[in-house]
Parts: C-alpha cells; structure tokens; sequence
C-alpha cells in the first residue's frame, strides 16, 4: 500500500485494517521473528501463499483481525488475533500475537496496536477473554502486557525449543 500523504512524514503511528497489499511487509516483519530470535516459537518461515490464505481464511471471511500500524507512510508492526484453541468450547477466547519492526521499536507502535485491538475486541460481545503467550526470558513484553492490563495466568516450563535451548512460556489472560 502506498503511502498517504498526510501521515508519509508523521513519526505518530496510524493503526487501521490490514489488506492483502500490506502482507508483504507484515511477512517481513514476522520472518525477522522467525530467524533471529526465540519471541515467536515458529522456525518455518510462511511463504506468500500461507500469508494469503491465513489472511483470507481468518480476516476476510473469518472474525479475527489483522491491523497494521503505518510511521512515515510505511508498516512498522502488526497485530493480529488467532484462535486460542481448535476445540469449539474455545471460541470466546482470542490469542493475540504483536510484533513490530526492529527499527521502530520504542516508538509507540505496539501500543497503538494493542490499544486500537482491545477496544475493538472489548465492542465485540463475541469474544470474551484475550490470551497471550510470551517466550521467556521477555521483561520487556511481559511489562507491556500487563501495561495493557494483562494478568499472569502461568508458566509453562521448558515448553518448546528453538536454536537449541529449552525455553518456558508466560500464559497472559485479559477480560475483553
């Protein structure tokens, strides 16, 4: 998506609806995740198609959200919602995932995404609680979730395993 005029200089975040133009730029931003660090536990990088499809089957004719957050007219991080569990008993409950691009970090992009989500989802009589799973060690994500008014719900030890080593989880839970 091309940049609009009034925000192609705006240092402040813009969050709005995610489209298939912006894939592009969500997979960069994910793929960094993927190959460099243990913050997601997906080793596979998605490729074009399971973007496509993911945001098809999920977004458009699914009630999950994908929002981007423009700085400068360009996509500097993503939030999104997925199912928390495959199981039906599951469906009142979200799980919410952020990520923003290396450079634009400390800027304000996450926050502007989980803000805009959690009042969309708090307007949304369909969902009832917000889960997020956080890689340990992440001081600095497990400090904003509950910024945003998450609550430690439990750690998982040892839970999956990247680049060689053993790694636990943090279960963080929000009334939506």
């Amino acid at each position: 998506m091309s940049p609009s005029p009034a925000h192609a200089a705006d240092p402040t975040p813009h969050v709005r609806d995610a489209e298939m133009a912006d894939l592009p730029a969500v997979a960069a931003i994910y793929t960094h995740y993927v190959l460099r660090t243990t913050i997601t536990f997906n080793t596979d990088v998605r490729t074009p198609r399971e973007w496509q499809d993911r945001f098809r089957d999920h977004v458009v004719a699914g009630r999950h959200h994908l929002l981007v957050a423009e700085v400068a007219g360009a996509v500097a991080g993503f939030v999104e919602t997925q199912p928390f569990r495959p199981k039906p008993a599951y469906d009142r409950s979200v799980e919410l995932s952020v990520y923003v691009a290396p450079d634009a970090t400390g800027a304000g992009v996450g926050g502007a995404l989980y803000r805009t989500l959690l009042a969309r989802l708090e307007a949304d009589a369909a969902v009832h609680r917000a889960y997020a799973i956080v890689a340990l060690p992440n001081q600095g994500s497990e400090t904003f979730h509950r910024r945003h008014g998450f609550a430690l719900r439990g750690t998982l030890t040892e839970a999956g395993h990247k680049f060689g080593r053993y790694l636990d989880v943090a279960y963080y839970e929000r009334p939506v």
